[in-house]
């Protein structure tokens, strides 16, 4: 399947996004987002691991845009 690159705005992509049901935003998240590796964790992810484990427990993080 031939690809094509394009740059759009992520604010117009959360608009889009916020117009459409729970069913479609799944649907776009797994074929756009999700990508199986099977590969050990290297040192570098296990750490982005802990910090963002760390962030989350000290409610550091921020909201995902799709649920306003």
């Amino acid at each position: 399947m031939k690809t094509k690159k394009i740059s759009i705005s992520i604010d117009i992509i959360i608009e889009l996004l916020k117009q459409l049901n729970e069913e479609a935003k799944e649907e776009i998240f797994e074929k756009v987002f999700l990508e199986e590796d099977t590969n050990p964790l290297t040192d570098e992810e296990k750490q982005a691991i802990k910090t963002a484990e760390k962030e989350l427990k000290n409610k550091e993080t921020i909201s995902w845009p799709f649920g306003e």
